[in-house]
């Protein structure tokens, strides 16, 4: 099959290289080694030049508020319309952006639309936005969706939030978790990791790796940290990422007195992130109870690397994670039973073991992405009857 992949993705702090393409990068790569011809349209950002098994255009962007989308949506249709006269796609793939483009461009060349939607197609936030703004929003999401030919979402509960919300029936929305890549992220020795990293050796790394938004409720990770320093002395804090909660946390483990226990490694590339997991003892995803849905991919990649962990009980993790997934879940935005549950696997490391290689098989079985991609091609090639292996022909 031929792919057309299209994403845009723009994060204030982070102009440069967002972390919020992960998922389509893993897709368009796990697609292209069983064997499609995949193009993806990314934003030029330093990512688009990495060496890929799939096709890039990078689309150059007009850095200015409100035009840098409108710049990517013209640009990547236009660049759409010319690669189509080389090889016209079998699909065109496409991550929900306020943008419909994608979907006319597959209504011109006459194949098959999926849109992907990762959380709420028009998020409460920012909560300064204008009214009208949201609004015209939701009505172009509404559109939108209803005409594409299917949907993927990441949880079930995005799945009823589109039929109750868009009016989307069920039987056009599919359910495609996130997943990890099983050969990248593998068991490390913990030790040896951190002496790579040049980490203490014999300190008891708790971490998390991921974006520093406010509902990844790390505010509520430094006072449970401070409760485990009291009766674990050697514990650490390990917070590999950046974003806009950065400078708040940083006062906050100041006015606390943690700062000292806390490495800010920031934004590492892509391919480092095993290495930093390697060398934690625990990590954590302290989610806010109205984080909404999400398909939590920094879980997989922890249980993938055999650690284990302690998330918040929230629908969207707790309708994913099984008692059997390596997955401690804990009453969300309380510092106290995540403080609990950090300091009794701390203190077991027989159980951290054993949750670790839980995990790694759970994974394994239903979250690499060789198995989601497999899930993918079935559904798009029965249920949309797109012909397995076509041939790309001219327009």
């Amino acid at each position: 099959m031929t792919w057309f992949f299209f994403c845009y993705w723009y994060e204030p702090d982070a102009p440069h290289d967002p972390v919020g393409l992960v998922r389509i990068w893993r897709l368009a790569e796990a697609l292209s080694n069983v064997g499609d011809r995949v193009t993806i349209f990314p934003p030029r950002y330093r990512s688009a030049f990495a060496q890929r098994v799939c096709t890039v255009i990078p689309i150059r962007l007009i850095h200015l508020p409100l035009i840098r989308p409108l710049s990517y949506a013209l640009l990547s249709f236009v660049r759409g319309l010319m690669q189509a006269l080389v090889a016209r796609p079998d699909i065109v793939y496409y991550r929900w952006m306020d943008s419909p483009h994608a979907l006319i461009l597959a209504k011109l060349l006459r194949v098959p639309c999926v849109c992907e939607v990762n959380g709420e197609p028009v998020p409460q936030w920012p909560v300064n936005q204008r009214r009208f703004v949201h609004e015209f929003k939701h009505l172009l999401a509404q559109l939108a969706l209803k005409r594409c030919d299917r949907i993927v979402v990441l949880t079930e509960g995005l799945r009823a939030l589109l039929q109750e919300r868009y009016g989307v029936s069920l039987e056009r929305i599919v359910v495609l978790p996130s997943g990890t890549d099983v050969e990248r992220f593998a068991a490390r020795d913990a030790v040896a990791s951190r002496l790579e990293l040049g980490l203490l050796p014999n300190r008891s790394y708790v971490g998390f790796v991921g974006s520093f938004y406010r509902y990844q409720g790390l505010a509520c990770l430094l006072d449970a940290m401070m409760l485990v320093k009291r009766v674990c002395p050697s514990a650490e804090l390990l917070l590999v990422g950046d974003g806009e909660a950065t400078e708040e946390l940083k006062q906050q483990a100041k006015g606390i007195g943690f700062d000292c226990s806390i490495t800010w490694v920031g934004r590492v590339p892509y391919w480092e992130v095993p290495t930093w997991i390697g060398a934690m003892s625990v990590c954590v995803a302290p989610f806010h109870r109205d984080r909404g849905e999400t398909s939590p991919v920094k879980l997989f990649d922890y249980l993938a690397c055999h650690r284990p962990v302690v998330a918040s009980a929230i629908p969207s993790v707790v309708s994913t994670f099984t008692a059997d997934s390596g997955v401690q879940l804990v009453q969300p935005d309380d510092p106290r039973p995540l403080a609990d549950a950090i300091l009794a696997l701390l203190n077991d490391p027989g159980r951290c073991a054993r949750l670790g290689k839980q995990g790694r098989q759970f994974v394994e079985e239903r979250f690499s992405w060789t198995a989601i991609v497999e899930q993918l091609r079935q559904w798009v090639g029965k249920d949309l009857g797109v012909i397995r292996h076509a041939h790309s022909h001219v327009l």
